[in-house]
């Protein structure tokens, strides 16, 4: 260790030979490739070129108003105001808006969309750029919605029933339960009776000019920000912005503009609320600060010493829960933004039912250790190279950022939170600059910062059953005395300063080279056995995708091995490797940026993962381990099936757990090998088994395919693929996985599960069948999938006013059998259930009988190849290419690149076609929620 630090320092000294002088009371700069301003008329703008995703740009309109700043009558109003936003403008009556923007490609969701909260609302598109029409078209739309919006008083009362089936959508056990705490929490706070979402008697009868008054009062531009980031000429953006936005009149008389306290306690505060239908316990203790934004260098150093802090307490936590019967199965500290202007240092803990005090105790004391004893300096050492290595990567792709990130970025600085931008390569040089001089005894003052008597709230969350021990509040007083007065030792930081592998690895060559050229990649064969497939981009500076695959899966075990088969890689993972548990494994890899988890599925098992381009190496030797010395540690086995057991206890009594396990095992017709996961079912599981069955699947490098993307040199890279995965012994045999006879059920099924208190539905229908695979089906099969999203919307959202989120859902199947299903869902109220469904089945009639119309076709062609234009663009879709080719077609790319012709193809016949052949009204499932009975 002693090496690695005298390392460490003699780094951090030629780092800062390099750097600039920084003055800590410097202000924070702006970055300079932002373009920002305020308007004469107020209205604040940000404008970035970027060309990441290309073509294509980011838009938001921010208002600076929320929740908090409705009127009694208003409450729910600022969120309803956002909904009208997309019911009609001065220059996109009713649905238009909507309609346009489908039209070229745009989806509903995750390409238009919007959100409300205390503070804000923001409204988001992403726009091609193809056209000048399009962002033409979309800045036009941030204007009205500035400041014309229609508000119809038609449009108001038909949008009711939308917001309300959003308002049923959330109830359930964490709604009743945070809507006790809340206020406790932000006692004498407007935010404590603010939740957006308002009040339901207040959504069903108001009356329209109440809404109005709330858009008139704060959509102005002097609460308002335009944000547009993506691939355009900067200057020229700037110019047409504030040409355009200048034109907006600045406010008469505007209303003032409050910004509310969340005031402190000196008493503690605690909120103990229990509900039948809670899943597990959940404490949380709360210590109230006000928020600070940052403006120099000394409060953005601040900021690095408050990410160090995070990751170490958090790591220490980290470790309690490998304990066999660990103290809590989760906990977590941190400082952060919180609500308004308020900021905490928050201690969780998930707990077992009768350790909810065990669990509090054992959070708040890593507090007090670190509060007496401070962190260790080998701790803060490893932290720093973690901190600057992901810097570091996050410096090497800022060429490739997404233009989004940018685009939250900005909306941070207008927000409360004042967050500045300085810049990634500003970024960059202040970590590599404050980092190595950030001493252990400045951390160690957070937490005496932080960790305070005054404004502490204490809240509990629990199931409420006889198994849940639930303390009160006295008690919980007298812990939080307790604690402090609770003598601990120092944390021992034990490390381990051994390489990962004894041994290095004999290795074969490469025996065969084949070119992709289909896909641009490249195919190597190991004298061992193993194929190795290589694609190489640019999309990410610092980024290879890892993928591997052999034919198997659980399908190879009996029915009683099926729960111990579902464990096997979960106790992999938590178990470490070779001969280091998991806790000295993190903290010797601590230093390293990868990823990799291995899986077993009904048919296959394999691995997924990710590194920065200097990690490689580190990947593969760990994917060496896994086939050469996997570890299976009984203590890590016990506490996951602690962990398990509790979160399975009160299942039961979750009416969408109850909903989810039926829905699944009616799918699969009741198959013994798909019952639902439950407490009782834990008893199946043989540690024995799992060892077995981990080494089962992983030992053979010849039955297995590996799959790299990403930025990869490829005369670096064969070489340490010869060595790690040409190590991996071979057996030189070839299984495949084995049929089943898992089917769907055959017929009409209808199932309605009565559970629950609230008066919500939840509705799925399933269609499923034979399918025949190949390309252009599966991209017939997408079309009918957009073109039923978004009609669902247009009809039961819309014109029904009957649900808030409807969504469809296709997915095809090669093996074991090669099939379809084609999935329907949304919430809605329990009576409206049957109505709603037959509006639903009408639909699928029309189509089937009537067919799409042209505009229609049109429309789902566009959205399907703006997917893909971004898709060409990612190391994940490409990864998806060459390896579910492989699994599914051989390696056979000669269909591939002719997407776009195959969805040229697609007419108003051939959908006909389609909702008649995947529609099939003699085969359909249904399976609902509704209340008990």
């Amino acid at each position: 260790m002693k090496f690695l630090f005298s390392t460490f320092l003699l780094l951090s000294s030629l780092m800062l030979a390099a750097q600039p002088d920084f003055k800590l009371s410097d202000k924070l700069p702006e970055d300079p490739a932002v373009s920002t301003g305020v308007l004469d008329n107020g209205m604040t703008y940000y404008v970035r070129a970027n060309s990441e995703p290309e073509n294509r740009a980011e838009l938001m309109l921010v208002v600076k108003a929320g929740s908090v700043d409705e009127d009694d009558d208003q409450q729910g109003l600022a969120h309803f105001c956002e909904h009208m936003s997309f019911n009609g403008t001065k220059n996109f009556p009713k649905h238009e808006l909507i309609n346009y923007f489908e039209s070229i490609g745009m989806e509903f969701g995750p390409e238009i969309n919007a959100y409300t909260s205390f503070d804000e609302t923001v409204y988001m598109l992403k726009v091609p750029l193809d056209e000048p029409e399009y962002i033409e078209k979309g800045l036009q739309v941030l204007y009205d919605w500035s400041c014309q919006v229609t508000d119809s008083d038609e449009e108001i009362n038909a949008e009711r029933g939308v917001i309300i089936e959003e308002e049923r959508l959330g109830r359930g056990a964490n709604d009743r339960m945070r809507k006790e705490w809340l206020p406790v929490f932000l006692k004498d706070s407007k935010y404590a009776n603010r939740l957006p979402i308002g009040q339901l008697d207040i959504l069903k009868n108001f009356e329209p000019e109440v809404l109005r008054r709330f858009r008139n009062d704060w959509y102005r531009p002097d609460l308002q920000a335009l944000i547009v980031v993506g691939d355009f000429d900067q200057e020229a953006m700037v110019a047409e912005i504030k040409e355009k936005f200048s034109a907006i009149p600045p406010k008469e008389n505007p209303r003032q503009k409050k910004y509310f306290d969340i005031p402190g306690n000196e008493e503690d505060l605690v909120s103990i609320v229990t509900d039948k239908e809670a899943q597990y316990p959940i404490a949380y203790v709360y210590y109230k600060h006000k928020l600070e934004t940052a403006s120099t260098l000394a409060d953005y150093r601040k900021r690095i010493m408050e990410n160090l802090y995070t990751g170490m307490i958090n790591n220490r936590l980290a470790e309690k829960t490998q304990q066999a019967d660990p103290p809590f199965l989760a906990g977590q500290s941190a400082y952060s933004h919180q609500i308004g202007p308020l900021s905490t240092y928050t201690s969780v803990a998930v707990t077992q039912g009768d350790k909810i005090t065990t669990g509090i105790k054992e959070v708040l004391l890593e507090n007090e250790r670190v509060k007496k004893f401070g962190f260790t300096e080998t701790e803060l050492e490893r932290q720093k190279t973690a901190v600057l290595n992901n810097i570091e990567k996050a410096y090497n792709e800022r060429n490739n950022t997404k233009s989004i990130s940018y685009a939250n970025e900005y909306l941070r600085n207008f927000l409360m939170t004042k967050e500045y931008f300085p810049g990634m390569e500003n970024e960059y040089a202040y970590y590599k600059e404050f980092v190595p001089g950030i001493t252990v005894e400045e951390i160690n003052q957070l937490a005496k910062d932080w960790v305070t008597k005054d404004n502490r709230v204490v809240v509990i969350t629990a199931p409420d059953n006889e198994k849940t021990i639930v303390p009160t509040k006295e008690e919980v007083l007298a812990l939080l005395d307790e604690v402090e007065n609770t003598a601990v030792e120092p944390y021992v930081d034990a490390v381990a300063n051994v390489p990962l592998l004894s041994d290095e690895p004999f290795g074969s060559k490469v025996t065969a080279e084949n070119k992709l050229d289909k896909v641009d990649a490249v195919e190597w064969k190991l004298e061992n056995g193993a194929t190795i497939v290589v694609k190489t981009t640019d999309f990410k500076d610092d980024e290879i995708l890892f993928n591997a695959w052999s034919l198997g899966g659980s399908s190879l075990y009996p029915n009683n091995d099926v729960v111990s088969v579902d464990f096997t890689t979960d106790v992999m993972g938590e178990s470490g490797i070779a001969d280091f548990d998991e806790i000295t494994l993190n903290k010797m890899l601590s230093d390293k940026v990868f990823s990799l988890s291995p899986y077993i599925s009904e048919l296959r098992e394999g691995f997924n993962g990710s590194s920065s381009v200097k990690d490689a190496e580190t990947l593969l030797q760990m994917l060496y381990l896994y086939f050469t010395e996997p570890r299976f540690d009984d203590v890590s086995f016990q506490s996951l099936m602690t962990q398990y057991a509790t979160v399975l206890e009160n299942k039961s009594m979750s009416p969408e757990a109850n909903f989810r396990d039926t829905l699944n095992v009616v799918m699969s017709n009741y198959n013994e090998r798909e019952k639902p996961l439950s407490v009782e079912r834990l008893d199946e599981v043989s540690f024995d088994r799992i060892k077995q069955i981990g080494k089962e699947r992983f030992k053979n490098a010849s039955d297995f395919k590996f799959f790299f993307v990403g930025n990869i040199d490829l005369e670096t890279f064969k070489p340490l693929v010869e060595k790690y995965i040409g190590g991996i012994p071979t057996l030189n045999t070839q299984e495949n996985w084995v049929d089943l006879g898992i089917e769907k059920p055959e017929g009409v099924v209808n199932k309605v599960v009565h559970k629950g208190q609230e008066d919500k539905g939840i509705q799925y229908i399933i269609f499923h069948g034979d399918f025949d695979y190949n390309a252009q089906n599966q991209i017939q099969l997408n079309a009918v999938n957009k073109i039923m999203e978004a009609k669902l919307n247009e009809v039961i959202r819309e014109e029904m006013s009957s649900v808030y989120s409807p969504g469809a859902s296709a997915s095809t199947a090669k093996f074991p059998d090669s099939e379809y299903t084609f999935s329907i869902f949304y919430g809605t109220a329990p009576d409206r259930l049957d109505e709603v469904k037959q509006a639903v089945f009408k639909i699928i009639q029309d189509y089937a009988k009537n067919g799409p119309t042209e505009k229609e076709i049109a429309t789902a062609k566009e959205k399907l190849l703006r997917e893909r234009e971004v898709q060409l663009r990612e190391n994940r879709f490409w990864m998806n290419i060459l390896s579910n080719t492989y699994y599914i077609k051989n390696g056979d790319f000669s269909q591939f690149g002719n997407y776009n012709q195959l969805v040229e193809n697609l007419s108003v016949e051939s959908t006909i076609k389609a909702f008649n052949e995947y529609f099939d009204f003699k085969n359909v499932i249904s399976v609902a929620l509704a209340p008990a009975e």
